[in-house]
């Protein structure tokens, strides 16, 4: 899935539980496993204020550091 502004904000209106579900799919999906952790309300709030706030140009870079860790270039 490629993520861009409008699809971020798209994905900012889902439920809390939908929301923490595709985040737990998007971060599977790039070989990230989260499925042990806990996303709390407080935690999606949070996530929800930083990311509306997200530029095209915010996105490409986590796109970018993302790669990098898959590729094993980066640890985070």
């Amino acid at each position: 899935m490629t993520i861009d502004k409008k699809t971020l904000d798209m994905l900012l209106m889902l439920d809390d539980d939908k929301l923490a579900a595709m985040i737990k799919r998007l971060a599977a999906n790039s070989g990230i496993d989260i499925s042990n952790v806990n996303i709390s309300p407080k935690d999606l709030n949070g996530l929800r204020s930083a990311l509306s706030a997200a530029t095209d140009k915010d996105i490409e870079r986590a796109g970018e550091l993302i790669k990098s860790y898959k590729e094993g270039k980066r640890n985070f």
